[in-house]
């Protein structure tokens, strides 16, 4: 949306003065350029991917970071002390997954988000096959980000045609630097009652501290709320609370100001890392912003139980191969859908999360509005009370 704005009126920010529009100004020729290609070609991310069925899938990954007991200079002391510091040495998990798919035809961008504690069997680039393990730790293997790619396709039957990083730090000051947003914050859930979200995570370095109700957050307390799990819902909750924030954001960069713009779009150089193509990434931006309302961008869950053996998620297979049809046509291999991995037949996440006005469409065109939503009760993880 940032990139939108550089192409199609970029002039009045360059009246004004300061570091942001500085830094940005060697850069400007090359996204002006993109912008005015994208401008008369509305199709031009679908032919620049090369996608023939009318879909781009785009992979985009939260990754998040390791920590380890380090050595660092403490000058009041003048000698090294012991430290928590960036593990750069060994890659980090994935901590979010979502697969935003534009829809040439439908005129709509659909984002699901794959639970990270979602439990996969797969083969490895030499076709080894692997036990079961939690989706997210593909990531941290050698290779993590191709291999996460190639068991999306494997398993989960999903191409991917490209893949944007998301740098959680960078979140929280993307959303300072646009004043921050109005949540409707829902708490915590224990024994079916809606309480305090409190967490400290010191080891990660983020915490969180809301009570339940309307409140606009700074991008710290953001950052807090998409990442809490620590209640009996687990990673779904959490999935539904960045799909709420992700909205927010969203309309919240609509209205941003030109000479907002600048600095917007240098603090989301630093939050992605894609190998999506300035073209790509402009296309896509005003594909998205052309769309007519909020409700042809949809955010939607897969369906799926807790495992009762431990806290990772067990796919639903009928309900599953019907809601990614609906989203990726024919994108989408339903026969490569869970061949190795488990499968159930049971809901108690799916029709909790997507029960919104906004995925109603997509359930009803994958026909699964008869969906009843569920008891908070019964969505409680298992070993978090």
């Amino acid at each position: 949306m940032c990139l939108i704005a550089i192409g199609g009126g970029f002039a009045f920010s360059l009246t004004q003065t300061g570091k942001d529009v500085q830094e940005l100004l060697p850069q400007l020729p090359e996204l002006v350029q993109a912008g005015f290609n994208a401008k008369q070609d509305p199709n031009l991310l679908f032919t620049e991917v090369g996608t023939v069925d009318g879909h781009v899938n785009v992979l985009l990954v939260g990754r998040d970071r390791n920590w380890k007991i380090g050595k660092v200079f403490d000058p009041t002391v003048k000698k090294y002390r012991s430290y928590q510091v960036e593990d750069k040495d060994t890659r980090p998990r994935s901590d979010t997954m979502i697969i935003a798919s534009f829809d040439k035809n439908s005129n709509k961008v659909r984002l699901i988000s794959i639970p990270r504690d979602t439990r996969i069997r797969y083969r490895d680039f030499d076709g080894r096959r692997h036990s079961a393990c939690k989706l997210n730790s593909l990531y941290a293997q050698p290779e993590g980000d191709k291999l996460l790619v190639k068991v999306m396709g494997d398993e989960l039957g999903v191409r991917i045609d490209r893949v944007a990083e998301i740098k959680l730090d960078g979140f929280t000051k993307l959303i300072d630097r646009v004043g921050g947003l109005d949540i409707n914050v829902e708490g915590a859930l224990f024994s079916g009652k809606r309480k305090r979200m409190k967490y400290e995570d010191k080891w990660g370095g983020w915490k969180v501290d809301l009570e339940p109700g309307m409140q606009h957050l700074d991008g710290e307390q953001a950052h807090g709320y998409v990442r809490f799990r620590y209640d009996n819902e687990g990673d779904p909750g959490r999935v539904r609370r960045q799909q709420q924030v992700m909205k927010a954001l969203v309309k919240k960069m609509m209205g941003v100001g030109y000479g907002q713009m600048p600095g917007l779009i240098i603090e989301l150089q630093k939050l992605f890392n894609s190998d999506m193509s300035n073209e790509e990434m402009v296309a896509a931006a005003m594909f998205a912003r052309s769309l007519n309302n909020s409700a042809s961008v949809t955010p939607l869950t897969p369906y799926g139980i807790y495992a009762p053996d431990g806290g990772d998620i067990i796919l639903n297979r009928p309900e599953n191969e019907k809601l990614f049809t609906a989203i990726f046509g024919g994108s989408f291999d339903p026969h490569k859908f869970l061949e190795l991995s488990p499968e159930t037949k049971r809901d108690d996440i799916g029709s909790r999360n997507n029960n919104n006005p906004s995925a109603l469409p997509v359930l009803r065109e994958a026909g699964l509005v008869e969906k009843k939503t569920p008891k908070e009760a019964q969505i409680e993880a298992p070993g978090l009370q």
